[in-house]
């Protein structure tokens, strides 16, 4: 499946709408790719569409699923874009354009910063009350308990991981072992969660109230602790206030004290989610995605999710490592990183391209520092790490790193903290390759 060509979509909008329109292409976005379309007479609407190419392109996480769930939450108090039309042949819509403002796209007063936090749980708690039957999303209503929603959703990402050239990891393979052994609050009702919710997924106005919660392309029934835990996480994007606020906003919202076991439960799915998405995206990689910009964020939320691992087993944190002093030819690195930074990305024009500069500017620092580590030296590492874990010989790099992610599959009882010391090795060393392509990302830590 690929993405309808602009022309196509222009067309579309153009009938949908009477009217000529231009489309803006909207930078970002994993599977759906987003489209500012521009009437003549200055009205504007967002185009949205499956792109083809990302992590939940051709999943059950389809556009048609999204339309019909913001659709039912039109006639709730919780604020959604209006959706114009739905276009099944194209698998795209037209919506709404909410003015406004995102956290990724300006920094706020600390007043209005906590006025937003807390006019966002508001709506993410009254997103929880909706019965699904009473909005007419029969599917949803099937799934009663968090018990099934969990497992329904474990066996989703299972195969979602599962197919043999998606990339594979070790702590991956053992979050999802743990998911499925810790599974919080069984019998409770399953909740709408949003999945995904938090800053760059809502627009506000000035006075911090909220206009839209955006971008629903994986809600799904749950526990609703997932949508706390993934406020905390996406944190990890752009930092937006800190924890306890948001546990503190959510036990006044929803006159229920957060169970701090069940919430590092959400913050583990959560980033196992994120993880085997951008796995499944930087896996079959394409021009419509910003491949930088997965790799970094790629490398932050496993980190995220081998510290949280390691917190949940009481596990002290490794010491940092350094890299050598210069890579092999560090000129050529230097001159490719300052030439993309000084010279091409201040000439450039379109925010679109000037993005994607910068993206290769950050790539080439993780280059640079991968250089300089050896990649010899780091692929040894690794099957060292799984030498001594297995008491196995491994010829190659690729048969150590199979088997490590068997190992973290099946772990259990007395060898789980082994474990997840190879995972915290495994690792520091990819954290220190990609510090400097990270920026102030690198530093940012879950703290709850």
């Amino acid at each position: 499946m690929s993405a309808p060509p602009p022309s196509r979509l222009n067309a579309w909008a153009r009938a949908t709408l009477g009217a000529d329109v231009a489309l803006e292409l909207i930078p970002g976005g994993g599977s759906r790719t987003s489209y500012i379309a521009k009437s003549a007479d200055g009205s504007r609407h967002l185009l949205r569409v499956d792109n083809g190419a990302g992590p939940l392109s051709g999943t059950e996480f389809t556009i048609e699923r999204e339309y019909r769930v913001i659709s039912a939450l039109r006639r709730t108090d919780v604020p959604v874009p209006a959706i114009l039309a739905y276009d099944a042949p194209q698998n795209a819509m037209l919506m709404e354009f909410v003015e406004g403002t995102t956290s990724y796209q300006t920094q706020v007063s600390p007043e209005l910063q906590r006025a937003i936090q807390a006019d966002l749980m508001q709506h993410v708690v009254a997103l929880h009350r909706l019965q699904p039957g009473n909005l007419g999303l029969e599917d949803f209503a099937r799934t009663a308990s968090v018990g099934a929603a969990l497992e329904h959703d474990l066996t989703r990402l299972e195969s979602m991981y599962a197919p043999a050239p998606i990339l594979k990891e070790p702590e991956i393979d053992f979050a999802l072992s743990w998911l499925s052994d810790h599974i919080p609050d069984p019998a409770q009702p399953a909740r709408i969660v949003h999945g995904d919710v938090g800053p760059g997924n809502f627009i506000f106005g000035p006075d911090g109230r909220l206009r839209a919660i955006i971008d629903w392309e994986v809600v799904h029934m749950g526990h609703p602790l997932e949508d706390l835990g993934a406020v905390l996480c996406r944190s990890l994007g752009v930092p937006f206030g800190e924890a306890a606020e948001h546990i503190a906003n959510y036990e006044s919202f929803s006159g229920a004290r957060v169970d701090r076991d069940a919430l590092a439960y959400g913050v583990i799915l959560v980033l196992t989610r994120w993880y085997i998405g951008l796995n499944l995206a930087v896996s079959r990689p394409s021009l419509s995605q910003n491949l930088p910009v997965l790799l970094t964020y790629r490398q932050s939320v496993a980190d995220a999710l081998v510290r949280a691992l390691a917190e949940r087993h009481q596990l002290s944190e490794l010491p940092g490592g350094h890299l050598p002093e210069a890579a092999p030819e560090p000129y050529v690195h230097d001159y490719v990183l300052q030439t993309l930074e000084q010279v091409v990305t201040p000439a450039l024009g379109d925010p679109y391209v000037r993005d994607r500069a910068q993206g290769l500017a950050n790539l080439s620092r993780y280059l640079r520092d991968r250089a300089a580590y050896g990649a010899e030296r780091l692929q040894r590492e690794e099957i060292e790490d799984a030498e001594r874990l297995t008491g196995r010989r491994f010829p190659s790099h690729a048969a150590a790193h199979a088997a490590l992610c068997a190992v973290a599959r099946n772990a259990s009882g007395s060898a789980v903290p082994g474990v997840i010391a190879c995972l915290q090795r495994i690792n520091q060393r990819r954290q220190l390759l990609w510090r400097a392509a990270m920026g102030a990302m690198a530093d940012r830590r879950l703290r709850y």
